[in-house]
């Protein structure tokens, strides 16, 4: 339901309206990032794609890793604990690798040095893109005992059906500045990106054998020599080989590029794309081929760290397999022996299973991110959480998930004696319909106390309310309530010595109710915490900062867009929380 629409909204669709369009199978595909691995159902060409840059020899002797090695960060201050008995919740920790690394020996101080110091996101949104070649090939060509090393990864659809295009969109894995924009003989058209992290560590990826048109293609074709000129001279005028002339590169050298900006189309530009899959008369090996071998060549370099290669970039595997394995040792459960490059789910994240949170919990603190926001539901035998890991939040911080109501008191009491006190809590219910508490923690300021409480029904919580605010004039500085066998109950908490000037606390309100209340306060108080129990609304409000907006009841794809929209406008994520079996969910952005 809305309860604000601020009057940029207006000015934000004027923006996109002159975008380039993006695939309309492309929106919306959040749950890429932690799907498993698709692998492909058609034949993969066998044979070298990538451009003269990136088919170098090996560099010395390749060794094999058996050492399992552990790629999560935890720094301090930082704590994720979740309860035994939570359904589906694995543990933080690593297993056994999915299969043992094998690399270039000289090159492994630089391998265990990297790590994400930002988000790196997947160079595709199409549900049904997978992985074709790992970081080495699916063979061995030059007969040496080890599957030939490839130092990228090749991405396509897993099966195409007759008539349909081959193609899917490429977008930038992270902000950064294109560097480069070229063609080359063996990669084709090519597209090359510098990406700088908050402190300053860069990394460059690089994407191949794309579609620029499809007159400039197949001219540049022309422009070579072999069966690849005689593919472009007398080969076939298929538009499902060669693209359209629309389907051009949408980046120049010099553009600022955010994450997850549309580049160009996949393609297979370049004597490593089509090239792989002709005949030395420039004849299609397969006539019935489908997918033209239309799929993205990627790549990722990191600054080489070793003594006396400055200036030098390195080839290095995203996802830290480095196996000759197979994709399976790509996907989300697998254990890898090098830190993983690529994000797990986005910062602000909602529909995440719970035990993915858990198990890359490194991923975003490890560079310096914290959880502004949390919330955690059950739907059947399965905890999904919503939240958001920011950058800039001040002060040590704790979190604790899906705690029992005498595991978070006892957690109150251990960490108030610490200095911390709850910032924000929510709520859901076991199997056996008992409340589980979700909590995140701060550094209470100088001099300030805090009084938590929670499963107080009606008449309990006004005891405490009469104790606290109106004998002892404390605030509430956050409240949820829900219910346990038909009965209300409440978790709050009251801190003294607060930082603004009064509140408002409001629970029980019928939607119509409270979409009154918030218009009534809009002027002069800003919403702080919302919370939706069953078919009633509540929230806090404290004196108002700065403009807001708060909605509730929407479903997942209402959530997304309406935090894509704020986002764009400069609010971010305050407080969401995830309900009714994580089917709804109630937001507040801010400044």
């Amino acid at each position: 339901m809305k309860l604000l629409c601020t009057a940029a909204a207006a000015l934000f669709i004027v923006c996109r309206a002159g975008a380039q369009d993006i695939p309309r199978e492309e929106e919306n595909a959040q749950e890429i990032l932690y799907q498993k691995v698709k692998k492909p159902t058609i034949e993969i060409p066998k044979g070298k794609d990538g451009d003269e840059d990136s088919d170098i020899p090996v560099r010395g002797r390749m060794k094999k890793v058996t050492a399992t090695r552990s790629a999560v960060l935890q720094p301090s201050q930082q704590l994720i604990i979740t309860e035994n008995d939570a359904p589906g919740i694995s543990k933080l920790m690593r297993g056994a690798v999915c299969a043992a690394p094998v690399i270039e020996e000289e090159l492994e101080p630089v391998y265990s040095s990297v790590k994400a110091h930002m988000p790196l996101y997947l160079p595709y949104k199409n549900s049904t893109t997978g992985i074709w070649q790992g970081f080495y090939y699916s063979w061995d060509n030059n007969d040496d005992g080890a599957n030939d090393a490839h130092r990228a990864i090749d991405y396509g659809k897993t099966s195409v059906a007759a008539n349909e295009d081959p193609t899917f969109g490429v977008y930038a894995i992270a902000p950064g500045k294109v560097i480069d924009v070229k063609w080359s003989n063996g990669g084709g058209n090519i597209v090359e990106i510098e990406h700088t992290a908050p402190n300053g560590y860069k990394y460059r990826s690089k994407y191949l054998h794309l579609r620029n048109g499809y007159d400039n293609d197949r001219a540049k074709a022309q422009g070579t020599s072999g069966k690849y000129k005689a593919f472009a001279d007398d080969g076939t005028t298929s538009k499902l080989c060669w693209g359209t002339n629309s389907q051009k590169i949408a980046v120049k050298v010099n553009d600022i590029v955010r994450d997850g900006q549309f580049i160009a189309y996949a393609g297979n530009t370049g004597s490593g794309g089509i090239g792989v899959i002709l005949n030395d008369d420039g004849t299609l090996e397969n006539p019935n081929t489908r997918s033209f071998n239309v799929h993205l060549h990627f790549e990722i370099r990191v600054q080489d760290t070793r003594d006396g290669h400055s200036g030098e970039w390195v080839l290095v595997d995203p996802y830290g397999a480095y196996n000759h394995g197979g994709v399976d040792c790509y996907d989300l459960e697998a254990s890898t022996p090098f830190a993983r490059l690529f994000a797990p789910f986005y910062p602000s994240f909602h529909n995440v299973p719970l035990d993915l949170v858990n198990k890359f919990w490194g991923y975003y603190t490890g560079m310096g991110m914290a959880l502004q926001t949390v919330s955690v539901d059950r739907n059947g035998s399965n905890l999904y959480a919503a939240g958001s890991f920011q950058w800039g939040l001040p002060g040590a911080w704790y979190t604790r998930f899906y705690m029992t109501g005498a595991t978070y008191q006892s957690y109150f009491t251990s960490y108030d004696k610490q200095g911390f006190r709850p910032r924000q809590l929510s709520v859901t219910r076991d199997g056996s319909g008992n409340p589980r508490f979700t909590a995140i923690w701060e550094k209470k300021p100088a001099g300030q106390s805090a009084y938590s409480v929670h499963n107080r029904d009606d008449a309990a919580f006004n005891n405490v309310w009469k104790t606290y605010v109106v004998n002892k004039k404390w605030h509430v500085q956050e409240h949820v309530d829900y219910i346990v066998n038909g009965k209300r109950y409440h978790a709050a908490v009251f801190v003294n010595k607060p930082n603004d000037n009064g509140f408002y606390l409001f629970y029980g309100l019928s939607s119509t109710d409270f979409d009154k209340k918030f218009k009534e306060l809009y002027n002069k108080w800003e919403l702080k915490s919302i919370n939706v129990n069953g078919n009633k609304v509540g929230g806090v409000w404290r004196p108002k900062k700065n403009n807001y907006a708060a909605y509730y009841g929407m479903t997942s794809t209402g959530y997304q867009v309406k935090f894509n929209q704020f986002a764009a406008e400069g609010l971010r994520l305050i407080k969401v929380q995830n309900y009714d079996n994580n089917g709804r969910f109630s937001a507040v952005w801010g400044k």
